[in-house]
């Protein structure tokens, strides 16, 4: 009997900056190229920068591989502030719909995705993300943390506690005052 193999299908979802959405795009090609359909969830705000830098005026960013035969396939949630909204300046107002709002549009999409075809077989999601595993087990995904920054920062961020404890911060303990 013939046994047919199913190429694996990954949710990605993209932490809404754009150092972060940059390598997530290049990951997610690669796996496209290499048998993968990806799924990618990302936010109607970047979707709306991304779309306006496109020299070709596309309104989605994988619609030029996508011609080339590979399959990604794309849609956009709300993060739950209004596209024109400055994220920059919001910082805290931003960190907490990504939180609390965006997290229940993915959880929405993400149903949607498992409960079409083909299969999904795991849920790809920014480190920066803190709930993207919870997801993953309720739906039975396979859950992979893609850490998008350059080794060096890990690094930096794993060892913080040594860093501060051996002073190579400059106010261990008592700062005057920041600059």
């Amino acid at each position: 009997m013939e046994e047919r193999h199913q190429k694996p299908h990954a949710i990605f979802v993209f932490y809404p900056l754009q150092g972060h959405v940059i390598p997530s795009v290049h990951l997610a090609i690669k796996l496209a190229e290499r048998g993968f359909t990806i799924t990618v969830i990302n936010t109607h705000s970047i979707h709306h920068q991304t779309s306006r830098a496109q020299p070709d005026g596309e309104d989605d960013m994988f619609a030029t591989v996508r011609q080339k035969g590979l399959d990604i396939r794309y849609t956009t949630v709300p993060d739950g502030l209004p596209v024109g909204f400055d994220r920059s300046l919001n910082h805290d107002q931003f960190m907490a719909t990504l939180l609390h709002v965006f997290s229940a549009h993915v959880e929405e999409a993400v149903e949607k995705i498992v409960r079409s075809e083909p299969l999904v077989s795991c849920l790809i999601a920014d480190t920066f993300f803190v709930w993207p595993g919870k997801l993953a087990r309720k739906y039975g995904l396979l859950y992979i943390s893609f850490w998008t920054e350059p080794a060096l920062v890990f690094t930096l961020y794993y060892h913080l506690d040594l860093l501060r404890i051996h002073g190579h911060f400059g106010c261990i303990g008592a700062c005057l005052g920041v600059l």
